[in-house]
């Protein structure tokens, strides 16, 4: 599967990690994701095909501007998040993403509306859904910043492969 994803600016990355590193102390066994803001998913996808489709995106889409400042939870993969307020031009950059792309989406992929997100620590087994709660409550700040890349990730057997950076112009 390959994982399309927008990487943060330098700033916004390093205050995520920081916070993830505190996430992570408990369970250092599960690996801990670079800070990103998932995109699309493809299956069975050439990485190099799916680049050359979205390149001419990359090339015109500036430094999109995004805002993080509730927690959110999913009970699914046990995943905290920042949900993340996107402006206009993040919507935008999404959406032209989005249409690039569309010959390498099936019939399966979601095509409800997109609900963009920072991903800060999944797996997390349901004793600790109440107290890891109540620490990001007291301990996470909200974030600001903007969007510095697209990247293509392909994901096997729990496994995360960068496969290829797109950094954004202005």
């Amino acid at each position: 599967m390959q994982l399309l994803v927008l990487r943060l600016d330098y700033h916004s990355s390093s205050e995520l990690e920081k916070l993830q590193k505190q996430l992570y102390v408990p369970n250092p066994k599960n690996a801990m994701q670079l800070p990103h803001i998932p995109l699309i998913a493809y299956e069975k996808t050439s990485p190099l095909h799916l680049k050359q489709a979205i390149q001419p995106v990359a090339q015109i889409s500036g430094y999109p501007l995004f805002t993080a400042t509730d927690i959110g939870f999913s009970k699914e993969q046990g995943l905290f998040y920042f949900q993340v307020h996107p402006d206009h031009a993040l919507i935008e950059l999404f959406q032209a993403l989005q249409l690039a792309s569309r010959q390498f989406l099936t019939a399966s992929s979601p095509t409800a509306l997109w609900r963009p997100y920072i991903p800060l620590i999944d797996q997390v087994q349901a004793p600790f859904w109440g107290p890891l709660f109540a620490r990001l409550a007291l301990e996470a700040t909200p974030v600001k910043g903007t969007i510095a890349a697209i990247e293509c990730w392909s994901v096997a057997g729990g496994r995360t492969t960068i496969e290829w950076s797109i950094f954004l112009d202005s």
